[in-house]
């Protein structure tokens, strides 16, 4: 499966995963549910390539976090150039989640821990596009919000999180 979608018309969601995961076959049918376009990508590397065609769209990608902090968290970088929102599905039996974790949070995304909180995520983005705010603001059961304005406060921020996943993992 490539990544497909039709540039120019409304919001968007990147679904990254398996095609046949029950992640991406719930994100995809809540989505359209919501006419919202989804478009299905089966890594990373295609995510990049569905991105490239939604210039100018308001997009959230959606992905495994194995998958998202490949190569270092290179793609979260991507998505903040054009302004993407990105959330994680966390994936339990990873033995490098602390580090994937801290990418993850680093670059601002969201980050949940089961399929069923999808619709959550996506009921949020699409509130936060009616309201005209950011979104990068979450709810407080997930990663706290990571402010780009005070850098001093992103890195206590990162070292309170850090230190809550120490202790939740550890």
């Amino acid at each position: 499966m490539t990544a497909k979608g039709n540039s120019g018309l409304g919001s968007c969601v990147v679904v990254v995963g398996a095609p046949g995961s029950e992640f991406v076959r719930t994100t995809v049918r809540l989505a359209r549910e919501w006419a919202i376009d989804a478009v299905p990508c089966d890594d990373v590397y295609s995510a990049v390539v569905g991105l490239a065609g939604q210039v100018g769209r308001r997009v959230l990608v959606l992905g495994g976090i194995r998958e998202l902090t490949r190569e270092n968290g290179a793609f979260f970088s991507i998505a903040s150039a054009h302004a993407v929102q990105c959330c994680c599905l966390l994936d339990k039996s990873s033995s490098a989640k602390r580090r994937a974790m801290l990418a993850a949070l680093r670059a601002g995304a969201s980050v949940i821990g089961d399929v069923q909180e999808v619709g959550g995520v996506l009921r949020e983005w699409l509130a936060m596009a009616g309201q005209g705010g950011s979104p990068r603001a979450r709810n407080a059961s997930q990663t706290k919000r990571l402010s780009h304005d005070t850098p001093g406060t992103v890195y206590e921020d990162l070292r309170a999180t850090e230190a809550e996943l120490n202790a939740l993992l550890g």
